[in-house]
């Protein structure tokens, strides 16, 4: 008995009546493991982990800009074309632009008659202008066509015709160089171009060569 039980690692021992006690004589070693193995466990929580999302982008805020206001058209009318005018003799040059004439003064006409003015050639629709200060009216012939008078502050008349149209109908009195009418070829007129005569205190016509040559 006592072999086997140091065969196991118990002892022997008398307990109190002198009866023999097995004794445990493994080495403390073993002991020690136990006391190991009985340890408490420790549980580690689980790690928690946290995600954080991104801000969101800031926002974007587009402005459009309000359509331009629709363009304005303004319209201006033409200025009135600059009339030159000349002057000599007295008279300002009843034609304001490009003008040619000769002395025909008693040349023959139809039916009979002779020549009582100054054919003035120009081209159509060329001012034709007051040579004189005064009164101005407009009348309409089948001879003469269409047709200005101006009695002149002078005490002349002077009488233009054959005109395309008249210019400051009823104005009454006019400065000298005003334009009347334009050049034209109504009537008998076979060319465009502006008939002119000079009649001394409103009485018979005389010769204007020489009135319009030196003003023209």
């Amino acid at each position: 008995m006592l072999a086997a039980a140091a065969a196991a690692g118990l002892g022997l021992a008398d307990d109190a009546d002198g009866d023999a006690v097995e004794t445990d004589a493994r080495p403390a070693a073993a002991s020690r493991e136990v006391r190991a193995l009985a340890r408490p466990t420790t549980t580690l929580a689980p790690t928690t982990t946290t995600t954080t999302a991104p801000p969101p982008p800031p926002t974007t805020t587009t402005t459009t800009a309000p359509p331009p206001p629709p363009p304005t058209t303004t319209t201006t009318a033409p200025p009135e074309p600059e009339v030159t005018v000349s002057a000599g003799g007295g008279i300002v040059c009843p034609v304001a632009g490009s003008v040619s004439f000769v002395d025909s003064w008693g040349a023959a006409r139809s039916g009979g008659r002779t020549h009582k003015g100054t054919d003035m050639m120009a081209a159509s629709g060329t001012p034709t202008v007051a040579p004189v200060s005064g009164t101005v009216e407009h009348r309409t012939s089948s001879l003469g066509g269409l047709s200005w008078y101006l009695h002149g502050d002078d005490g002349d008349t002077y009488y233009g015709t054959h005109l395309s149209s008249f210019a400051n109908q009823g104005a009454g009195w006019v400065a000298a160089g005003t334009v009347i009418g334009h050049v034209g070829q109504s009537g008998n007129a076979g060319t465009p171009h502006l008939h002119f005569e000079h009649h001394p205190g409103g009485g018979s016509p005389v010769n204007p060569y020489p009135l319009v040559a030196a003003a023209c």
